[in-house]
């Protein structure tokens, strides 16, 4: 069966798929935890602004990885998709610890991982929408409690079912062995996971150590100064270029509040395409390494022959 990309508007070829930001939010509440309206993502008139911005810059796909329990609306996405003519990836999965619902403590691993495959293979929450990845699935800071554990327990036998991608979250970039860890016992497809949060970490020895292994690892929160600078990402990446593992590599600036946005006085998601790929550009790093990051490596990360179809 031949391989194809689950949007928010039905599936596509992988060559339909442009430059994409592989981990954002584009649709998101997370004010019940953090009791702040700024975490609040909706269509309105600044988003789609940004939306137009973004477009405009030459982005061509994005990977929404609100979960449940973080605010997700797909038929928002749908709507998004269709005005401003880009593809949209939704995802299933829950976030990490404290943000849980109670669905997480009560519900069995194989019954979360059912949940996973429904939303998957059938739709999520009656919308006629499904999912196309499995994210954002997270680990806290320099930890994984029993029920982040049980959590990514669910989302490995959900993979394994249907082969859908999976990427993570890595709290300020640690537990990112402790992830692989976890995959490689479970005896997954690594090309198919994708580590997030890379980009944080500074930890070169274990940014070896992960690609090669084989999965694909998230420089994602590009733009996001106040955790880490920019330049000290930049110097990462060249690194990471130059050790040859640029087919396992993919970006992103993981916006979570309105006052991130361009529109609203922010970096906004056009900072990848406007701010930081120009430096690489400036950096000697050819156009080809670029689209392949950005283009390529989402392409066959994102694509995959569905199992469990229903429908």
């Amino acid at each position: 069966m031949e391989k194809r990309i689950r949007t928010v508007t039905g599936d596509i070829s992988p060559e339909k798929l442009g430059p994409t930001l592989i981990h954002e939010h584009v649709v998101l509440d997370l004010s019940r935890i953090r009791g702040d309206q700024d975490a609040i993502l909706a269509d309105s008139d600044p988003l789609n602004r940004e939306l137009e911005g973004l477009c405009s810059a030459g982005c061509g796909g994005i990977v929404e990885v609100t979960n449940r329990g973080m605010g997700r609306d797909v038929q928002s996405l749908a709507v998004l998709s269709r005005r401003h003519g880009i593809p949209i990836i939704a995802a299933t999965g829950f976030y990490k610890q404290s943000y849980y619902t109670q669905e997480v403590f009560e519900k069995r691993m194989e019954e979360l991982a059912e949940l996973f495959v429904k939303e998957l293979t059938e739709e999520v929450e009656s919308t006629g929408i499904r999912a196309g990845i499995i994210s954002e699935i997270g680990s806290s800071l320099h930890e994984i409690t029993p029920d982040e554990h049980k959590v990514f327990q669910a989302a490995i036998q959900a993979q394994r079912e249907t082969g859908a991608p999976l990427s993570t979250h890595c709290e300020l970039g640690t537990m990112g062995s402790e992830q692989l860890a976890l995959f490689s016992r479970a005896d997954m497809d690594l090309s198919k996971v994708s580590i997030g949060h890379q980009d944080l970490s500074g930890d070169r020895e274990e940014y070896e150590s992960l690609l090669k292994a084989g999965v694909y690892i998230q420089f994602d929160t590009i733009g996001k100064n106040a955790y880490r600078p920019d330049n000290q990402r930049l110097e990462d990446l060249l690194w990471i270029l130059d050790k040859g593992f640029g087919k396992q590599i993919m970006l992103s600036t993981d916006i979570t509040k309105k006052s991130y946005l361009k529109v609203n006085g922010g970096f906004g998601y056009e900072h990848l395409f406007t701010q930081f790929l120009p430096q690489l550009r400036d950096r000697g790093v050819h156009q080809r390494e670029i689209d392949e990051m950005m283009v390529d490596n989402p392409r066959h990360f994102l694509s995959f022959t569905v199992k469990g179809e229903s429908k």
